[in-house]
């Protein structure tokens, strides 16, 4: 899709995610829980574009819900698995029983170290996180601001449309974890367009 501006991007990105009812719903449910510097992330968000193209349930192939925040107050693993298992609890009532991934970006150097034995830097904030994922159609997240849908997309919405799988290289990145995120994505959808790390 070649859109001639990035504000006609933006509108067409929304007007079809906000055909998600599901996202829009856990979007809704997300920003009343006033959440510091939140975003819902990654796979739900551009695969429900991809998955509009190519007239799927708009939800098909999402492995889970990544909701991400920014508290530098409280970087507890237990506050955040708390918040975590909150969300869950809701949702499972309103039998929409997504796997939810909660995360404190501001404890993420934390989890890197524990989990993977990285040193990374304490993010700065929630856009920080997202400038370095793994790749640009992944970098990508939707909150609300005035009750209005706000999209964060610090590499353009471009690669989303044209299916391009572009790598972000930073420390915390290697070529093993693209890789892997590559294969997953191509066991799922057609037609991308893969750059090599």
């Amino acid at each position: 899709m070649n859109y001639k501006t990035l504000n006609d991007q933006c509108e067409i990105f929304i007007s079809i995610l906000q055909k998600n009812k599901d996202l829009m719903i856990i979007l809704d449910y997300i920003n009343t829980l006033k959440l510091p510097n939140f975003y819902i992330a990654t796979g739900s968000v551009f695969q429900t574009i991809w998955n509009y193209y190519d007239n799927k349930p708009l939800n098909y192939g999402i492995k889970d819900i990544d909701i991400i925040y920014y508290d530098s107050s409280n970087v507890s693993k237990d506050s955040e698995k708390q918040l975590e298992n909150k969300i869950i609890d809701f949702f499972q009532k309103q039998n929409l029983n997504y796997e939810f991934d909660v995360h404190n970006e501001a404890r993420m150097h934390l989890w890197k170290k524990e989990n993977e034995n990285k040193n990374i830097d304490q993010y700065k904030n929630s856009e920080d996180a997202i400038d370095q994922w793994i790749a640009t159609v992944h970098a990508i997240g939707i909150t609300k601001e005035n009750n209005n849908i706000k999209i964060y997309a610090p590499y353009g919405l471009s690669d989303i449309f044209s299916r391009t799988i572009r790598p972000i290289k930073h420390k915390a990145n290697s070529k093993e974890l693209y890789d892997k995120k590559v294969a997953s994505w191509k066991n799922r959808f057609n037609n991308l367009n893969i750059i090599e790390w």
